[in-house]
């Protein structure tokens, strides 16, 4: 699990620079805005695939405790919408608006329901993680920044809900064979 750890460390802490004041605006201006994005990508893909391996090797160990029989169904609800917030992200509309960062926003719902409905050790070091990660950065950002823009129409609320009802189906139907953990059936 240390290799999941330090991709967790590495991926998780480069993104967390927005979360301390003045962190990312000194280290742009220290390292050059070019440079910085070249490093911040570099650390973050390192870390992302650290994450991975990480987690394909972590040998199986006992469970932190007795995931309760609900968290698998409250999952089957919770990531499906985590999904579509995270689709919104990227379509200006409603939703947007509302919840103000969707994408932590649904970091938050995907990664919670996971930590209900699995309790092996490396599954909540993950899935924890990226909980404490994103509500930390969730609150902070809705302290941080302003709403964005009143928005006419709900094309991109429509597409933020199909696409994301799309995602959420091949991810439920393909989960088995790309995480190694059956969803259904």
């Amino acid at each position: 699990m240390l290799v999941l750890a330090v991709g967790l460390v590495l991926f998780l802490g480069v993104h967390f620079l927005r979360v301390v004041p003045g962190a990312r605006d000194g280290l742009q201006s220290a390292l050059g805005a070019t440079r910085y994005k070249l490093i911040y990508t570099a650390i973050s893909l390192t870390g992302f695939g650290l994450i991975i391996y990480g987690k394909i090797i972590a040998h199986p160990t006992p469970a932190v405790w007795q995931a309760p029989d609900w968290g698998r169904h409250l999952a089957l609800l919770a990531v499906p919408l985590g999904i579509i917030l995270i689709a919104s992200a990227y379509a200006p509309g409603h939703i947007r608006r509302w919840v103000r960062h969707p994408m932590l926003a649904g970091v938050v719902l995907w990664s919670g329901a996971h930590l209900l409905a699995n309790s092996e050790a490396s599954a909540v070091l993950l899935f924890g993680s990226f909980f404490v990660w994103s509500l930390i950065t969730f609150v902070a950002a809705c302290f941080r920044e302003t709403p964005p823009p009143v928005v006419k129409g709900w094309g991109g609320d429509l597409t933020a809900i199909v696409l994301g009802l799309i995602a959420a189906l091949i991810i439920l139907n393909l989960h088995m064979y790309l995480f190694g953990v059956a969803v259904i059936g």
